[in-house]
């Protein structure tokens, strides 16, 4: 006979608003929005600002008339993850097997706790949960089921501080007339296309067949029914809290503009800074995004991948320039401009017969990179000339390498 699977979600509620109310008890009980400038948008609100309507993206300005009263944050990344670092440790106690997918969000495999904590497996999750409160001052959700996505569909439904335990057999019938955009993956248009097909709930989507949504969604159309149909068989995967799944960064610029040459620089700049974070990880990125958001608030982002990974400013900036204008398709100002590198593996480093130059490009990244730590990124600048090779001017911290 199987042991059955029990697998917690765990998501920390509201991250960023809690871990500032933990480090200032002061605010505690009050409306608490992060998200810095007037131009920027809300990285997280806490769930006393919630009420008053406001959630993350939201524009700041929007933002402060639904909730005037409540207090306005610049993010504090640094305290963010040592908070995320001390959860996901209380979690490991638990099971070796974790699974971090963002930074306030991950899986425990609580299979066999029987054996390992003489308590079954939704003690253990109460147990774990209410540590991570005890310990750190912030508020913790969890589901528990016999899936990831099961598990995750029940965290949404004990939010906020809560734990819903769904026992395997039982969940289907309990999660069934859930919309079906609760599934985890069904986007906007996603919801949309099932919704014109009348295809409302997590039930309706297992009733359709796998042929069927296949027809509407593609391959990924057969993956969310067998999740709606409880078949979802992914393990927790515990190389993952080692290694990063993607790099982003975005701006919001001091004003919206028109500028193309500016924009092109400031993505440019994301890029470099990313890259770099790359070489300092060890890591390589197979697809290099980029994002634009108009003043209206749109998003238009596009995409290129790559053969093989890599972390040379040279590649990463000749796709961004190749990405830049098939992204910025509208005479309208800009608002944000955002790069993402995806596809994380080792890069690749073995000599490339048809490129001799490869090596010299990593040598002058690495220069960069130590001259920038010690005084600055502005110390140095990456001309967008192409693949030509450039030099280091002297005498002066200030120079510029070419290509």
């Amino acid at each position: 006979m199987l042991t059955p699977s029990f697998i917690l979600h765990v998501d920390a509620d509201a991250f960023f608003a809690s871990v500032e109310q933990a480090l200032r008890p002061e605010l505690k009980g009050r409306a608490v929005i992060v998200g810095g400038s007037d131009r920027g948008v809300v990285s997280a609100a806490s769930y006393e600002a919630r009420r008053f309507g406001v959630h993350s993206a939201m524009p700041i300005v929007h933002a402060r008339r639904l909730c005037p009263h409540a207090i306005f944050l610049d993010p504090n990344f640094g305290a963010y993850s040592e908070f995320s670092d001390k959860m996901f440790a209380i979690m490991r106690k638990y099971s070796p097997a974790v699974e971090a997918t963002s930074v306030d969000e991950g899986y425990v495999d609580l299979t066999g706790t029987l054996k390992l904590h003489k308590s079954p497996a939704w003690e253990v999750a109460h147990r774990l949960l209410c540590e991570i409160r005890s310990a750190l001052g912030i508020n913790a959700s969890g589901g528990l089921a016999g899936t990831k996505s099961a598990a995750k569909m029940a965290t949404e439904l004990a939010k906020p501080n809560g734990l819903l335990y769904l026992e395997p057999h039982l969940a289907r019938h309990v999660l069934e007339g859930l919309p079906v955009a609760s599934i985890p993956g069904v986007g906007k248009k996603a919801d949309a296309i099932l919704r014109r097909e009348l295809i409302l709930s997590v039930g309706d989507l297992a009733d359709a067949g796998p042929d069927r949504v296949r027809r509407l969604l593609g391959r990924w159309g057969e993956r969310l029914w067998e999740i709606a149909s409880g078949e979802d068989n992914r393990p927790v995967r515990t190389e993952s809290t080692d290694t990063q799944k993607s790099y982003s960064k975005e701006r919001t610029l001091p004003a919206d503009t028109l500028d193309y040459s500016f924009l092109r620089s400031v993505a440019r700049e994301l890029g470099e800074k990313l890259a770099a974070r790359l070489r300092s990880d060890h890591r390589g990125a197979t697809t290099i995004s980029f994002k634009v958001r108009y003043a209206d608030f749109t998003e238009i982002s596009r995409s290129v991948s790559l053969r093989e990974a890599t972390n040379g400013n040279q590649e990463i900036l000749d796709c961004l320039d190749r990405l830049f204008w098939r992204t910025i398709t509208r005479r309208a100002k800009v608002r944000q401009v955002g790069v993402k590198l995806s596809g994380i593996e080792y890069p690749a480093t073995q000599t490339d017969l048809f490129d001799s130059r490869r090596p010299r490009r990593r040598l002058r990244d690495r220069t960069v990179d130590s001259i920038r730590r010690r005084f600055g990124f502005h110390a140095v600048r990456v001309s967008g000339c192409g693949s030509g090779e450039g030099a280091f001017k002297q005498g002066s911290h200030r120079g510029n390498f070419f290509g």
